[in-house]
């Protein structure tokens, strides 16, 4: 029988990354967006954006196969909570009830769905340990409706934490900690993710945006041209004293988070951390990174083996099409 074809996508705020899984193996895209398109809420040209998936769905030659969309943080919350054993039933009306301290208006507003945890003790064997996920409900009709005019069947919705979940779970083997360094425009995001659970998370303001203004007050342009100018290394811009600043600084908070993160789990024995994202590309960050953290730099890609294209960037959009859907 013929492998199932499998799409991830994964929108950032500058590109938008695609997997595709086929015949077992997975090729990663990255295509970049048209300014405007998509805001720190979500999709500001909901109609133009059905126009740059068609557009894209036929540049990249994408076949027909059930799709899964990776959420941003901003649009779902996404945590481990733990519950006294019940019926699937009275979970999924008790469930909303753990997220009335995070989400806004009504609780019938939002959908919650849950993924089980395999119980590591006495204390969670007696209840339901899970990661739980809650979303507006007109979000996610919103993404459907879209995808839908687009030609896409999406099947599956998920946070980021559920992707890296998939994703480790997908690779099988030891260790089953990882951590993951996600270098994204506007922030920088940790999460450490122990078997099927997300143990840490936590993010910092300062991304790929902050490098871009220290490049523009440089060099007197504007934010835009920056970045290409950092992308390219135009005029040597990266060994620029306000960008190694930056660098540190977003070196020193990833130390602060994996120090309290050992320092709270003592039996923590990660081997690395794996850089994803879009600043992976920059060689003072992945450097500053790596000296300060005091961790190796592991390679994404052995997470994906046989994957073409930039795993680092890939990874959300790679975990989000593994695991089929339901």
């Amino acid at each position: 029988m013929m492998a199932k074809t499998r799409l991830g996508f994964d929108i950032g705020s500058s590109s938008m990354k695609v997997a595709v899984w086929q015949g077992g193996v997975v090729r990663l895209e990255e295509v970049p967006l048209p300014e405007n398109l998509v805001d720190s809420g979500g999709i500001a040209l909901p109609h133009a954006f059905v126009q740059f998936l068609r557009q894209m769905k036929k540049d990249l030659k994408l076949p027909r196969g059930a799709a899964a969309l990776v959420l941003p943080s901003n649009q779902v919350i996404c945590r481990m909570v733990t519950m006294p054993r019940m019926t699937t039933e009275q979970l999924l009306m008790n469930l909303p009830y753990e997220f009335t301290d995070f989400i806004q208006g009504v609780a019938d507003q939002y959908y919650c769905d849950y993924a089980l945890c395999e119980p590591t003790g006495e204390e969670e064997e007696e209840g339901l340990t899970m990661m739980a996920a809650a979303a507006a409900k007109q979000t996610l009709a919103e993404y459907a409706r879209i995808f839908s005019q687009a030609g896409l069947r999406l099947r599956t919705v998920l946070p980021q934490e559920m992707a890296l979940i998939r994703l480790v779970q997908g690779s099988g083997g030891e260790p089953r900690e990882f951590c993951f360094v996600d270098l994204g425009h506007q922030n920088t995001r940790i999460t450490v993710v122990w078997r099927d659970r997300v143990q840490a998370t936590r993010q910092i303001a300062l991304g790929g945006r902050n490098l871009d203004l220290a490049v523009a007050d440089e060099l007197g342009v504007d934010a835009f041209l920056s970045n290409t100018y950092k992308t390219t290394n135009f005029q040597n811009v990266l060994a620029l004293p306000a960008v190694a600043d930056l660098c540190e600084r977003i070196a020193v908070e990833i130390l602060k988070v994996v120090n309290f993160y050992q320092f709270t789990y003592r039996s923590s024995s990660l081997e690395g951390i794996y850089l994803v994202g879009g600043g992976t590309a920059l060689a003072p960050l992945r450097q500053a990174i790596e000296a300060t953290v005091g961790l190796p730099l592991l390679d994404a890609g052995a997470l994906l083996p046989g994957a073409e294209g930039d795993a680092a960037a890939g990874v959300f959009a790679a975990g989000a099409a593994m695991g089929g859907t339901r």
